[in-house]
């Protein structure tokens, strides 16, 4: 029997024998990143938007999710859209998993996931997650990391309330961004 071994992306080893592929804990990484890019590129492509969506069409919310909706009457924003706009991105990838534990509310991504503090390409970024001082939440999406920096794209967060980006000097947990924001952590996402 012939056994051929090649790399492939991040480091997995994908070995053949007689036809059967074995993959590497790598290859799982590989996908990860795939669908991280893919959910970047998404969040980027909705820049400019308002609560409506592009050309004032739609409204942003996952479907499969508690979430109601960006889109409110006469093209208005319905409530803080933050989270609809991080499920509708999330849910147009394909991004399964506890879906359905996201609501309107940016807190929700704690119950779809657990926190953590290394941030990957399509994470939610959460900030000011049960801070006593500052009651307004706030997520997005991670959409580049390079050093230290960190860029993300949002729902809400632009003015006046449209998806925008931003890019921050750190994304280590517990800085503050802004006056208003300290980043509490991010959730990544599970493929469908």
């Amino acid at each position: 029997m012939r056994k051929f071994t090649s790399l492939a992306a991040k480091g997995a080893v994908i070995t053949l024998l007689a036809g059967t592929a074995i993959a590497t804990p790598g290859v799982a990484n590989a996908q990860a990143s795939s669908l991280g890019t893919q959910i970047a590129a998404t969040a980027k492509g909705q820049i400019g938007a308002g609560p409506c969506g592009l050309n004032g069409k739609g409204s942003y919310w996952g479907r499969g999710t508690a979430q109601t909706g960006s889109c409110g009457p006469n093209h208005s924003e319905a409530h803080p859209w933050c989270a609809d706009f991080v499920g509708w991105v999330w849910w147009k990838n394909g991004v399964g998993g506890k879906m359905s534990k996201l609501n309107n509310l940016a807190s929700s991504f704690t119950a779809y996931g657990s926190m953590h503090s290394t941030p990957k390409v399509g994470d939610a970024i959460l900030y000011n997650q049960h801070t006593p001082r500052i009651d307004d939440d706030h997520v997005a999406i991670v959409v580049a990391i390079s050093g230290s920096k960190i860029s993300v794209v949002g729902g809400n967060q632009g003015e006046p309330g449209s998806v925008s980006p931003r890019t921050w000097a750190s994304y280590k947990v517990g800085t503050w961004v802004n006056p208003e924001q300290r980043i509490s952590g991010y959730v990544t996402p599970v493929a469908g």
